[in-house]
């Protein structure tokens, strides 16, 4: 009897161990997928942090002023940034998911004229900001009014005093998407299951920065003449469109390990290269 204890006892110990190595096993497999999921997601300007779908509206809200029909400031910049900060943290919000009929990143209400009276075109991000800047730049003094006051006269929202608190991380944004500050921008992810052509990633580049430039070879996107802005529009897109690398005046970006000195990388052109191992579509 008192060796079938003896049996049963090792035998119950050897379960309550394998299930320990199990739970143990299961937990570290949750706290690495937890983590690879936050750091996987995330990009940086300076102090602030975004997920790379906020870096990717923002980067595309910048291009749309730089490319506007006439030139404008950084302070447009800063003032749409803080308006769609304010607004929608950041997020191309569909109809139905903000405010009555609000659409969009800077919440724009068909009803009230914008979009020509229509949702579709404000779901456009780079339109979107066009129509701000439409209306920006009809406010006399825009360019030295207080924040609050300057983006209030072109969203008429309910408290136009909310927008100031933004105008920090808004200047922090535009002076990294705007190419005013070198390796402004960094972003993290793991290897894309998707992985977009050489050909559309530079058709996109063209379209939303407004230059004419950027040209597919072979598995890379190059952008000669190009500097700091361009640079950083790849790397907020770069886990949308399935970027590897970005190389520009000896320094190299990769989603693993940031920014990063390289020599032999030329500041004659900007050169996004697409990762490898993803499918493409």
């Amino acid at each position: 009897m008192a060796a079938r204890r003896g049996t049963r006892a090792l035998v119950i110990g050897a379960m309550i161990v394998a299930a320990s190595v199990g739970i143990g096993f299961a937990a570290h497999a949750i706290f690495s997928t937890t983590r690879s999921h936050f750091v996987a997601q995330t990009c940086t300007v300076g102090t602030y942090d975004l997920d790379t779908d906020q870096a990717s509206v923002a980067a595309t809200m910048v291009g749309a002023v730089t490319k506007y029909r006439t030139r404008l400031p950084e302070r447009a910049s800063v003032l749409v940034l803080a308006a769609a900060l304010q607004e929608s943290h950041l997020t191309n919000l569909a109809p139905g998911d903000g405010d009555r009929d609000s659409v969009g990143v800077l919440q724009q209400r068909p009803s009230q004229g914008w979009g020509h009276g229509q949702a579709a075109p404000l779901e456009d991000v780079g339109e979107a900001t066009r129509e701000f800047l439409n209306a920006l730049v009809k406010v006399p003094g825009w360019q030295t009014a207080p924040l609050s006051e300057a983006v209030q006269a072109v969203q008429i929202s309910a408290d136009g005093s909310a927008y100031a608190q933004h105008e920090p991380q808004a200047q922090a944004l535009a002076d990294a998407f705007q190419g005013l500050r070198a390796q402004g921008v960094t972003c993290s992810y793991p290897t894309p299951s998707k992985v977009a052509p050489a050909t559309t990633v530079a058709a996109q580049a063209r379209a939303q920065l407004g230059i004419s430039t950027p040209r597919a070879v072979g598995h890379r996107v190059e952008v000669p003449g190009a500097g700091w802005q361009t640079v950083a529009w790849f790397v907020a897109n770069g886990n949308r469109l399935g970027i590897a690398q970005v190389d520009y005046a000896g320094r190299r970006w990769t989603p693993a390990d940031g920014w990063r000195t390289q020599s032999g990388v030329s500041a004659a052109a900007v050169v996004a290269t697409m990762q490898q191992t993803g499918r493409t579509g």
